[in-house]
């Protein structure tokens, strides 16, 4: 019994020093964590910190070079601007020596040339035949009224490579007679048109006809460059004149008595302004009035 006594006092000592320990343990750990928590804090702040920092540098050097971007665009477009505006003035300033003028036909029908007039156009070209077989039905009363309203007028034909030259030619001749107006008779020829050596003597012969037939008014070749430099030297015989289709005034003298400068200017302003190929002639108002009363005596 005394035993039994002794062994249960010894258990229950053990009992509490386990206790004891396990406290002692725990509160250690803690004081130790509690110790660290503020250096672990203060290091995840300084982490944040550079971060916050390297994020606002990289935003500052962004908006920096968004900036100098900007400014450079907006110095390129001043300096694109400028140019553009130099050169539109400069164009402006050029086409005041010249006289101005355009294209109809029934496919873009325009009839107030009073207006046309007013605006600073002082020719007008009407589309008459295509080869042998179309005729533009607008084109005898839209070249009396341009003429009624003062302005020079001509007639352009369309050259269709695919028939003879005499058939397109005595179809011109049926159609339009001798309202071709006062200025040299135009032959269009488009750069699908010219596709062999017998499509360029096609379209001598059909030279040859309209200017033996036209001797006042004579006859001029409206094309762009790419038909000029193929025709040119084969239908140099017969010393004519060109209606050279550009995009600029460039191409204004020597042969080239016509020049497109512009396939869809601006005529007018405001609620009337619309828009026509617009051509200068290669002289000034009074040279083409010269050009046409020469062309009518």
């Amino acid at each position: 019994m005394q035993k039994k006594r002794g062994r249960t006092k010894k258990n229950f000592l053990d009992y509490i020093f386990f206790i004891l320990l396990a406290f002692g343990l725990v509160w250690t750990f803690t004081l130790w964590t509690t110790a660290k928590a503020p250096a672990r804090k203060s290091a995840a702040a300084s982490s944040a910190k550079n971060i916050s920092q390297k994020t606002t540098d990289k935003q500052d050097k962004a908006k920096k070079k968004s900036s100098d971007k900007k400014a450079h665009s907006s110095s390129s477009a001043n300096s694109v601007s400028s140019i553009s505006s130099s050169n539109s003035q400069a164009s402006k300033a050029n086409l005041k020596k010249y006289a101005l003028g355009t294209t109809l036909s029934s496919d873009q029908p325009y009839t107030d040339y009073s207006y046309l007039k007013s605006q600073n156009i002082r020719f007008v070209y009407f589309r008459s035949t295509t080869g042998n077989s179309s005729f533009d039905n607008l084109f005898l009363t839209s070249i009396k009224s341009a003429k009624d309203a003062g302005l020079s007028v001509g007639s352009m034909t369309i050259y269709d490579p695919s028939i003879t030259a005499y058939s397109a030619y005595l179809y011109f001749v049926r159609k339009v007679g001798k309202k071709v107006g006062n200025l040299p008779i135009a032959v269009y020829v488009t750069d699908d048109s010219i596709t062999d050596d017998n499509s360029i003597t096609n379209l001598l012969g059909l030279l040859q006809d309209l200017k033996e037939y036209y001797p006042n008014n004579s006859v001029i070749v409206r094309c762009d460059k790419t038909v000029y430099d193929e025709v040119h030297a084969k239908l140099a015989s017969l010393n004519l004149k060109y209606w050279l289709i550009e995009n600029n005034l460039d191409g204004l003298g020597s042969e080239n008595q016509f020049v497109q400068y512009n396939a869809n200017g601006k005529v007018g302003s405001g609620m009337r302004s619309f828009r026509l190929p617009l051509s200068v002639f290669d002289g000034s108002k009074a040279d083409l009035k010269k050009l046409s009363e020469g062309i009518e005596k």
